[in-house]
């Protein structure tokens, strides 16, 4: 995740979210999230923006809007956690995902995504 490759993956993982957003377990939920990857190889880090409008996901790599929550990971477990490898709410207990924000949103976002099937 420090190599040129690290850009692209992420911008593979944005377009294969709406894939597993289960949009009947949203509801009427109304919110921004933003997920933070650190480790980006030049210091900073990438923010992934996720609209939950209405039962649709709309995600960006380029953050626009003030979000509802804010969470903050390194960059392979991040990658893990999208692809099924790592369970969010042991990531989070552990304190290997930090949360700002709603907390109560913290513990309801995991259930909105399945795994990736490939």
């Amino acid at each position: 995740m420090r190599s040129p490759r690290r850009a692209p993956l992420l911008d593979d993982i944005v377009a294969d979210l709406p894939a597993v957003f289960l949009a009947d377990r949203a509801g009427d939920l109304d919110a921004v999230v933003h997920w933070k990857v650190t480790g980006r190889p030049d210091g900073g880090d990438d923010v992934l923006e996720l609209v939950i409008r209405r039962g649709t996901l709309t995600v960006s790599p380029v953050p626009t809007r003030t979000p509802r929550l804010t969470l903050t990971m390194g960059p392979v477990d991040f990658l893990r956690m999208v692809t099924g490898n790592a369970n969010p709410r042991l990531l989070f207990l552990r304190g290997r995902m930090k949360a700002r924000g709603d907390l109560g949103l913290t513990t309801r976002f995991p259930s909105l995504f399945g795994t990736p099937r490939p």
